[in-house]
């Protein structure tokens, strides 16, 4: 008798197998060489891998600014709830480091969430999805910095490289300045070119180091880990459905759609958008910055490594609580 998969978890392997795959990979990098120096490779993606990143997937996109503040306020309430609950987890594990916060308050939503917003709700899916992308960064790489770093000074803030960044895409897509036929705007798109190929190189060189610290890993570091892990997955859904009530109650989002269809599929695709990357397990980039600012990092991996796992029985159950509460 053949063994049949729902679509959503076909979708979630295809997400998840590359990148355990280069995970693995990783982990025997790390069985031959010993020698590999994490805290170098960590400050190459800070300073430049991730900015390049960010910068490629902004520099090209259109925003409406109603929605953009619709999703980016999920992000952020998301986010604020989610930090008292890591604050009791992290007091209660008796962990004192601060990089424990960051894989639970934060979401992986580059890697996995793009494709499947793609897949499932077509470019107006990916667009919200990217929005979603985008704020979260932004907190992780202002906020989740002063968190993991314990500096305070807007002059840190300010200089984060990927904030810089963001603020050059910005204006890039505004004026299209790298598109512009000008002998000055084609030398900028070919600096843009190159910019792209770093960046696209940021996220298997993230995952490869993930996997190198694997050999690391304690038993007591997947300990303290494990409920961290599992509180990412099962609570941000959760907080992404409470959000999405309030937005219903207060009427940012309208939950009735006779009059307009089009918008009722728009409300509804936004909703699931919010939910599906709150679903995410804790992203790569935290472990990154755990690594830079040597808080916790093996902690941190071990979140990783359980959220994603788990992710692929609690995500199709996001799919399921979709269908209940969003899409009935």
């Amino acid at each position: 008798m053949p063994i049949s998969l729902s679509p959503e978890l076909i979708l979630i392997c295809k997400g998840i197998i590359p990148s355990f795959a280069i995970t693995f990979v990783g982990f025997l990098l790390g069985r031959w060489d010993k020698s590999l120096h994490q805290k170098t490779i960590s400050n190459l993606i800070y300073y430049l891998f991730s900015p390049c990143l960010v910068f490629t997937s902004l520099h090209k996109r259109s925003f409406d600014l109603r929605e953009f503040c619709v999703i980016g306020g999920a992000v952020v309430f998301i986010i604020a709830l989610m930090v008292p609950l890591a604050f009791l987890f992290k007091k209660t594990s008796g962990i004192r480091e601060n990089g424990y916060y960051l894989p639970i308050i934060f979401m992986s939503t580059g890697t996995l969430s793009l494709p499947i917003s793609l897949l499932l709700y077509g470019n107006e899916g990916l667009a919200k999805s990217v929005m979603f992308h985008l704020v979260n960064i932004l907190v992780l790489y202002s906020f989740g910095v002063y968190i993991v770093s314990g500096k305070a000074s807007l002059k840190n803030i300010l200089i984060i490289p990927a904030l810089s960044a963001t603020i050059l895409a910005i204006l890039d897509a505004k004026f299209h300045l790298s598109s512009n036929p000008a002998f000055a705007g084609q030398m900028l798109g070919v600096a843009v070119k190159g910019v792209e190929v770093i960046g696209y190189g940021a996220v298997p060189l993230m995952i490869l180091c993930f996997g190198y610290s694997l050999n690391s890993t304690k038993k007591t570091d997947m300990k303290d880990g494990l409920p961290g892990g599992l509180l990412k997955i099962i609570g941000g859904p959760l907080l992404a459905l409470l959000i999405i009530y309030i937005y219903r109650a207060t009427g940012v989002m309208h939950a009735a759609g006779a009059n307009d269809i089009l918008l009722h599929l728009d409300n509804r695709t936004t909703e699931a958008v919010i939910m599906l990357n709150a679903a995410m397990p804790g992203p790569i980039m935290a472990y990154m910055l755990n690594v830079k600012f040597d808080s916790c990092p093996l902690k941190a991996a071990a979140m990783l490594s359980i959220g994603t796992l788990g992710s692929i029985v609690t995500i199709p159950l996001t799919f399921h609580l979709m269908q209940m509460f969003i899409f009935k």
